[in-house]
């Protein structure tokens, strides 16, 4: 818990230093890297490729957007207005398409950043977020347009492979706060870390589901459209409601 308030803390004080500049603090929150190189090649990458609409967009952002992000595959799609922050930790396989206006945040100062698997569809208005912590997706997922996933420091957001998910749905690795003291506010009482979450294989989520820290979703399950999930969930079976509730397994 120590090494979560200091990590969450150190990069709110990176990025609220006084004594950086501005462009220094541009940097820190959306580069991660000091690299003056870096800086004019993903400023200019960013500035003539990522609203340039139709196939010619289509055609030079994967040409260039490999430049400024740790590794793409082949064959990665990347559409119109997709925004980019610590590039450098951001690493693709192949076959992945990535859909207009989709956000992709690796930011942290000691975190490996998002991981996306092969054959994997990131829908429209996406946010992948990183706050010093991890997102690993699997191969052969399908995430659903408006979809949130948010990472902190010891709460990973890890997605097995061929997992759906529907529409609006968030995922909140982290998020919560120690709220014991009564005089203290929840800020200065810091994280409390639950471990983040972990999806096996094979699992299909409805629209509109939100996944609480710590919390584990079985192989082969089915959770159902508006669910809360606040309680870890068995292989193969089917949840739904507010909270989520076993319904039945798919066994039975």
């Amino acid at each position: 818990m120590t090494d979560s308030k200091n990590n969450a803390g150190s990069l709110h004080d990176q990025l609220t230093d006084s004594s950086k500049s501005a462009i220094q603090r541009y940097q820190d929150l959306a580069l991660g890297t000091s690299s003056t190189w870096y800086l004019i090649k993903f400023e200019l990458i960013m500035l003539f490729t990522s609203w340039v609409p139709g196939a010619l967009g289509l055609v030079l952002r994967k040409l260039l957007y490999p430049r400024i992000l740790g590794s793409v595959g082949r064959n990665v799609v990347f559409g119109q207005g997709v925004s980019i922050r610590h590039g450098l930790k951001i690493n693709i396989a192949d076959n992945v398409v990535i859909d207009d206006q989709v956000l992709l945040d690796a930011k942290g100062e000691n975190n490996n950043g998002i991981t996306l698997g092969e054959d994997t569809i990131v829908s429209r208005a996406v946010v992948l977020s990183c706050k010093n912590g991890d997102i690993r997706i699997g191969s052969k997922c399908s995430v659903g347009i408006g979809t949130i996933v948010h990472s902190t420091p010891d709460c990973n957001v890890e997605i097995g492979d061929e997992v759906l998910i529907g529409a609006y749905c968030y995922f909140v690795g982290g998020g919560g706060y120690i709220s014991s003291d009564l005089q203290k506010s929840f800020k200065s009482q810091g994280p409390d870390p639950r471990g983040g979450i972990v999806v096996k294989d094979n699992v299909w989520f409805g629209a509109n589901i939100q996944i609480l820290d710590g919390v584990t979703v079985g192989g082969s399950s089915i959770i159902g459209a508006s669910s809360v999930l606040n309680r870890d969930v068995a292989d193969f079976d089917i949840v739904a409601g507010v909270p989520a509730k076993v319904l039945r397994s798919r066994k039975s």
